[in-house]
């Protein structure tokens, strides 16, 4: 499962770069491409059934490719992003739009200088608070910050930052955890 997993993370971020330097060199382009990605995955979280037919193994791949292209064109959006996408629909990973789309936002997140960063606690933050949060790790990091906040409260108090792939982890019940680990090893 792992390893299907991972296969499929891959063929997303494929399709999402090759969109992404289909584009790259021209700002018009990857804007369009950006405002038809966010039309085409909104149109797919809000309608059920255009996600049901976007996931069905049952439709045949040329009618889901005809079909396919009708709802693009209804929606217009850019020739070359529906031509993209008849080229996904024609190599049967429809199933991969959202993936695509998050991996495609990744890209311009590092293209702008963006980077992601995830705060956790037990109850909503202030907003002077997160200002500081904001502002510090944009000059230590010499990057633009996008702030998720998460709320926990099984993790008593504290807080918890990941920035990409490192967490620093402050919260009372790590520490609570450690506390007890170190117990019963000595």
């Amino acid at each position: 499962m792992s390893n299907n997993s991972s296969n499929i993370n891959e063929a997303a971020r494929r399709y999402a770069k090759a969109l992404f330097l289909a584009s790259e060199n021209d700002n018009s382009v990857l804007s369009s491409f950006k405002n038809d990605f966010e039309k085409l995955n909104s149109a797919y979280n809000q309608s059920e059934d255009f996600r049901a037919f976007i996931m069905s193994p049952l439709i045949k791949r040329v009618q889901k490719k005809k079909t396919l292209m009708l709802i693009l064109s209804k929606m217009k959006l850019s020739e070359s992003f529906t031509g993209f996408f008849k080229i996904v629909a024609e190599h049967s990973k429809l199933f991969l739009l959202e993936k695509i789309y998050y991996e495609f936002k990744k890209l311009l997140d590092v293209s702008d200088g963006v980077t992601e960063v995830t705060v956790t606690t037990t109850e909503p933050i202030e907003k002077n608070f997160e200002k500081k949060i904001v502002e510090s790790l944009s000059k230590k990091l010499n990057k633009k910050i996008r702030l998720n906040k998460l709320i926990k409260p099984e993790l008593i108090g504290g807080i918890i930052i990941k920035i990409d792939s490192i967490m620093i982890d402050n919260s009372i019940k790590t520490k609570l955890l450690d506390y007890t680990l170190n117990e019963r090893l000595n």
